[in-house]
């Protein structure tokens, strides 16, 4: 599994959705952007996470992983 730009996760805890907006390099290692959508009444707000951990998390249950929508080359 490879965490892309456009995957969706899901955080059943606090039942927020969030979509992978960007996935960059930086001096300390890979990190990845997501932008949270909670409720109704709440902002978006984005949030960067290590690329590792966020792998460990998807692994380890604490997020639910949806693979975008694969764009068709060709």
């Amino acid at each position: 599994m490879k965490l892309n730009v456009g995957d969706v996760l899901y955080e059943p805890l606090s039942r927020n959705t969030g979509q992978i907006t960007d996935i960059f390099e930086h001096p300390a290692g890979r990190l990845v952007r997501v932008r949270w959508r909670p409720g109704d009444r709440e902002l978006p707000h984005d949030a960067e996470y290590f690329y590792k951990k966020l792998m460990r998390c998807v692994k380890s249950g604490e997020f639910e992983y949806t693979p975008g929508a694969e764009t068709p080359t060709g």
